[in-house]
């Protein structure tokens, strides 16, 4: 587990904004409750019995069906959370009781602990279904997947926070309304006390936000686990929230569209034997960050005499220059020592990226690395445009501008070091109306200025990154992005539809076609629902086109 979440462990917090009971928590006394509360309601409904003795078993049967959600009122109260659900609920069922309403008000407690049950559950299986979606992927993938199942703020959304804190303005807006209705109502028409306070309670119990934000950590869930199916693990639902909006992409080609460590080829010298020219070679990339000498070091296994080196300098994408011993080594392209008017041997079209070694003056010869693209990423720039991201940019450390249009880009941005890359990231982020996701492989120590860092590498945690994408799986970074927006737009769908019913059930409330049993039973139904439909950000929409591995999903 992350320390972040082993740290949450020892925070204590407010209840959350949920009507449901934490996830397994259906154990068999509650169940046993729930029967003799059902049991005892309906000998208080059937049998007939003075009001006296009615109203006693029905105190009886709310108190064995809530009595756990009474605990959680007091410690609602404890910790200052006057707005809390099961607070609500356990005040509306208690007022109930003094203006008359008692079986209304056992029969609201029984079925929300009956529907927060069928909540729990339904929650369970999404859980369990979600977690099913990466089955087949890298065990430590699915390692990181139950750790953000294990972590509630793993799954917490941004946009939660925002419809949590409207809706608990609405619902303090409600409770001033339901006074002022239950008060006023008596003194300019004929309904008594009784009925405006009755009334004003179910206005007070629909307004709760239990039902706008219970799905949404599943939703996210959902969405998490469907993109690291994708081969793309986001650290955190906020992370991947920020992926929708996404304007712009800028990709590494070193380790994502190119061999992160590329090799060495040919090695061809007129004047030094193979292993005096790896040597020179080896000392002069000693000091650079560009994939040559990722090549040169990776085939190089003799001691380096760092005393020998001076001067160095580095030519993004094109080498280095320095000196070795006192004497100018310079190791670059072709198209770098023309510029400098240097005058190459004719050479036959090679199988790779070409560096020519001048020492003093003198040509010494060649070393050849290899250049492969990645197969991976054939349709991954079709794929992006496709999701209306115009502008996609290529950095490139070295000077091969001619790749970018074979790659499909429109954008290339040459011969960058690591500093100069978070540069060009820092200038494309700075406008407000720009949303920018860097992807790339190594090298970079820090998060950039995007808004999201995708890492390409086969670890599934990065410290600084905000999702790794696996080398084999950069493919689906658009899909990664098209989820984060189905995200949303299933987050945003279920908040509606919660809204809506509360919406009906307030005018039904006050034009007095609601009790306060049908105004718990329709609302928490509304939130089932709504966590059923966490699920449909796996379905295609307008963002996220068909996959044919989706059919194992109708079986879940």
């Amino acid at each position: 587990m992350s320390q972040k979440a082993d740290r949450a462990k020892h925070v204590v917090k407010t209840p959350p904004k949920n009507p449901s009971r934490e996830v397994g928590a259906m154990d068999s006394t509650l169940i046993i409750r729930l029967v003799i509360a059902v049991v005892v309601f309906a000998v208080a409904l059937i049998v007939k019995m003075p009001a006296f003795f009615r109203i006693v078993l029905c105190i009886l049967a709310a108190l064995a069906a809530g009595y756990d959600v009474i605990l959680d009122a007091i410690n609602s109260v404890e910790e200052g959370n006057y707005f809390a659900t099961s607070l609500i609920v356990v005040f509306v069922a208690a007022i109930g009781f003094v203006i008359g309403f008692g079986a209304e008000s056992a029969a609201m407690v029984i079925l929300y602990q009956i529907c927060a049950l069928a909540i729990a559950y339904a929650d369970k299986r999404t859980r369990a279904s979600a977690l099913s979606l990466v089955r087949d992927q890298d065990e430590e993938l699915v390692s990181r997947v139950r750790e953000l199942m294990q972590n509630k703020d793993a799954t917490k959304m941004a946009l939660e926070k925002t419809l949590g804190d409207s809706a608990g303005l609405i619902l303090r807006i409600a409770m001033i309304i339901a006074v002022l209705y239950a008060i006023l109502v008596p003194l300019f028409t004929a309904f008594p006390f009784r009925v405006s306070i009755h009334r004003a309670l179910m206005i007070i119990l629909v307004s709760t936000p239990a039902s706008i934000i219970a799905a949404m950590p599943l939703t996210a869930l959902v969405a998490l686990c469907s993109s690291a199916r994708k081969g793309v693990a986001f650290q955190n639902a906020a992370a991947m929230e920020k992926a929708g909006p996404v304007n712009a992409i800028v990709f590494d080609k070193a380790g994502v569209f190119s061999e992160d460590c590329p090799e060495v080829l040919a090695v061809q010298s007129d004047v030094l034997d193979r292993d005096t020219f790896m040597n020179f070679a080896a000392h002069a990339v000693y000091n650079s960050e560009q994939p040559l000498a990722q090549a040169i070091s990776a085939v190089y296994d003799q001691e380096y005499k760092l005393d020998v080196i001076s001067d160095f300098k580095e030519l993004p994408g094109s080498g280095v220059e320095l000196k070795i011993g006192g004497t100018p080594v310079l190791l670059a392209t072709d198209e770098y020592l023309i510029s400098r008017g240097a005058s190459l041997p004719q050479t036959s079209g090679a199988e790779g990226q070409v560096f020519h070694m001048i020492i003093a003056g003198r040509y010494i010869g060649k070393i050849i690395i290899s250049a492969n693209v990645n197969g991976d990423t054939g349709a991954l720039l079709s794929e992006v445009k496709d999701l209306s991201i115009k502008r996609c940019v290529l950095l490139t450390e070295d000077g091969d501008a001619a790749r970018a249009e074979e790659l499909g880009f429109s954008e290339v941005a040459s011969a960058n070091d690591t500093a100069a890359k978070l540069d060009y990231v820092r200038e494309l982020s700075a406008p407000k109306s720009s949303q920018v996701m860097y992807v790339y492989s190594n090298g970079i120590e820090t998060h950039s200025d995007a808004a999201v860092d995708v890492r390409v590498s086969k670890k599934a945690k990065s410290k600084y990154a905000d999702a790794i994408a696996l080398p084999e799986a950069v493919a689906g970074i658009p899909d990664a992005i098209a989820l984060s927006r189905r995200m949303r737009e299933v987050a945003v769908t279920n908040a509606l539809f919660a809204f809506g019913i509360k919406a009906i059930l307030i005018f039904l409330s006050i034009i007095g076609y609601c009790t306060l049993w049908f105004a718990v039973f329709v609302d928490m139904a509304a939130a089932i629902a709504t966590v059923l439909n966490a699920f449909r950000v796996t379905k295609p929409s307008k963002f996220l086109a068909p996959d044919p591995d989706d059919e194992d999903e109708e079986e879940l």
